[in-house]
């Protein structure tokens, strides 16, 4: 974990990156998305349609592997692998905002 900013640090959240190489445009996208973010605990799901996946972090007390993935096959689409997500290291504001008050 960064220390400047606090990347890294996950607070209880978990993100997988699912592979679902059925997504060919905005529809399935919003199909996905959609579907994804209607479950409990899920904070954010990000498709990216060049990969074929879906980036989704959420709360495990709340929600699991097999029902995201449930949720993204009942709309249509086959999810053929999950895997962990790798942290990107940003600053971003709030690491700018940790840097200005240090």
């Amino acid at each position: 974990m960064c220390k400047d900013c606090g990347c890294g640090e996950d607070n209880g959240v978990v993100t997988k990156v699912f592979t679902v190489p059925g997504m060919m445009c905005n529809n399935c996208k919003e199909a996905v998305e959609g579907a994804s973010l209607a479950l409990p605990g899920v904070l954010s799901s990000e498709v990216n349609l060049d990969d074929k996946t879906v980036t989704i972090s959420f709360d495990p007390t709340k929600s699991a592997v097999e029902v995201i993935s449930t949720a993204i096959e009942k709309t249509g689409f086959e999810v053929t692998g999950v895997a962990d997500s790798v942290q990107q290291h940003s600053h971003g504001l709030m690491g700018t905002l940790k840097r200005f008050f240090k």
